[in-house]
């Protein structure tokens, strides 16, 4: 008995032993499978950590080519497969670039790693890039955006930008009236420079095809190679006029006419003018790519533009309205003056703010110019409250408080606002006051008839051949101003609306209305707003440009670009 009890003892401890060793067992399998599948967790993350740096370096990649294209083969970067950052590895990643319109693209990365003919570790990023700074208008002098105006990217103004119409992006200028969709900007928080276009440098790197002072209906290129198209002198492109590679024009451009189209080539401006470029009223250009003007851009009344690229100008953006008389005295608007081309006395007129507003030929010594006899006739509908010696128009020397006048209508100081002419030292009162005009139209013609001064308000004599005033009007270099005095001072603007001035080097007999002989100075003032849309488009403006060592330097509209957005895709 005691034998099996010692037996039983001795057999249940080795039970014990066993139970001991199999758990031992299991807790050590358990152990090295968690382990396992740490290492392999620990192995899965360090390889998605190597995809993502992998499909970020996808998205900087298309970032760098689509901000400098001038080495692609095409105009932009659409993307690429199988793309790798070390040869022989088994990474790779796909990109795909989508073009948004003006300044957005829209960048897929695809990054994986290849085993047995298969994708794993996949990681797929989604990313929208903004061009920013990405100048679409860059103006050297001060400029209006009007109605009718929209700008699709950022616009640089060195000087007074007053803005009516539309800035979908940021603007650098010394200062801004008006509202924009970006942000106000000083001019120096602006990187990029000026492009550094010369006639020369490209005449001397590609083939050169002359083309006359007069353009219609004609096309040139697309050619292979590209050639330039070039002018030494002033051209004028009378419509339907197509231009697929670069023109040149060393003088000034002036475009008539519709159906203008100018293309820039790979790496090419779609032009370059050293003068200024004019779109006359009622004239259309069609630009794909950048323009650049060493002079300034004037835009006639109704002149259409539409240019996808950007616009680079020295002289800055000036609207003008045409002289009728055919004597060329082209008038500059400035402080962003309203046109009402259906609310004139004969058709249209413009509307002066009292402020600002105003209408300046350039100087010239031999135009404008009265001795002796002379009309003046103006249509005006003035407002009841005018400043102070408000100048109706103007003929002057210079400008500011110390400029020469030469022979002026305007009102005078008194309570009752009397228009007088005024010659370079004296006035004399035309017996017109403000309550005579204002709040409607009225018509004002002043004749001077040996030394004799008359004066008509809407037909009627108010001062007849009267001999009081004895001072003939100035004359010698000077511009002439609508809707302001000599001085074009804020301080003595004209307020209301004017329509039809006529300037005559004589005087008219008795029967004569409208003559036409005699007359030197004629604007209609019935002129509509120019339009003009500016899309930015830096894989149209991309260039490549030559320093006067002959070296080779790249260019774009975009100064920099950044990610609006970056999202994973899952798979």
């Amino acid at each position: 008995m005691r034998r099996t009890k010692r037996i039983r003892c001795k057999g249940a401890a080795l039970l014990v032993v066993l139970f001991v060793v199999m758990a031992i067992t299991v807790l050590s399998l358990g152990f090295l499978a968690r382990s396992d599948v740490e290492l392999a967790c620990g192995s899965n993350m360090v390889m998605r950590t190597q995809m993502d740096y992998l499909a970020e370096s996808g998205l900087e990649q298309a970032r760098g080519l689509i901000l400098s294209p001038q080495d692609l083969a095409g105009e932009w970067w659409a993307g690429a497969m199988g793309q790798q950052l070390t040869d022989g590895s088994n990474d790779f990643y796909d990109v795909a670039v989508v073009k948004l319109g003006g300044c957005n693209y829209k960048i897929t990365s695809d990054a994986y790693r290849m085993a047995g003919g298969e994708r794993i570790g996949r990681s797929s990023l989604l990313a929208e890039l903004r061009l920013d700074d990405c100048i679409g208008l860059w103006l050297g002098s001060g400029a209006t955006i009007s109605d009718g105006m929209t700008i699709d990217a950022d616009v640089y103004c060195n000087g007074i930008l007053v803005n009516s119409g539309v800035i979908n992006g940021d603007v650098f200028a010394q200062s801004l009236r008006g509202s924009v969709l970006g942000q106000r900007k000083t001019v120096g928080e602006l990187s990029l420079e000026w492009p550094g276009t010369t006639a020369s440098a490209y005449t001397s790197h590609y083939a050169v095809q002359s083309v006359g002072a007069s353009l219609s209906g004609v096309t040139y290129g697309p050619y292979e190679p590209v050639r330039i198209c070039h002018h030494s002198g002033d051209l004028v492109l009378n419509g339907s006029v197509v231009i697929d590679g670069m023109l040149i024009v060393e003088g000034d451009m002036v475009i008539h006419g519709s159906g203008n189209i100018l293309r820039g080539g790979k790496n090419l401006p779609a032009f370059f003018v050293t003068g200024d470029v004019v779109v006359e009223s009622g004239g259309e250009l069609d630009v794909q790519g950048l323009g650049v003007i060493e002079g300034q851009m004037q835009l006639g009344g109704g002149a259409a533009v539409n240019i996808v690229g950007g616009l680079f100008t020295k002289g800055g953006l000036k609207e003008v309205t045409p002289d009728s008389s055919g004597n060329d005295n082209v008038g500059v608007l400035y402080g962003g003056l309203s046109r009402h081309p259906n609310e004139g006395q004969i058709s249209g007129a413009f509307e002066f703010d009292g402020a600002d507003d105003y209408v300046q030929t350039v100087d010239d010594s031999s135009k404008l110019q009265l001795t002796s006899d002379y009309t003046l006739a103006v249509w005006i509908k003035a407002d009841a409250v005018q400043n102070t010696w408000a100048g109706i128009f103007s003929k002057c020397s210079g400008s500011g408080e110390d400029s020469v006048n030469h022979w002026t209508l305007q009102f005078n100081s008194t309570s009752t606002g009397n228009i007088v002419v005024h010659h370079p030292a004296s006035f004399w009162d035309t017996k017109i006051n403000l309550s005579d005009i204002a709040g409607g139209w009225h018509h004002i013609r002043i004749v001077r008839r040996a030394g004799l001064m008359t004066s008509y308000l809407d037909g009627s004599e108010r001062v007849h051949s009267d001999n009081s005033f004895s001072e003939n009007p100035g004359s010698g270099l000077g511009h002439f101003n609508i809707g302001a005095d000599r001085t074009a001072s804020s301080n003595y603007m004209f307020k209301g609306l004017l329509d039809d001035i006529r300037v005559y080097d004589r005087a008219p007999d008795a029967n004569e209305t409208y003559p036409s002989s005699g007359l030197i100075g004629h604007w209609e003032l019935d002129d509509a707003d120019p339009s003009m849309q500016i899309t930015a488009d830096a894989s149209k403006t991309a260039i490549l440009f030559w320093d006067a060592g002959g070296t080779a330097h790249k260019w774009s509209q975009a100064a920099g670009g950044f990610f609006r957005s970056i999202e994973r895709i899952e798979h």
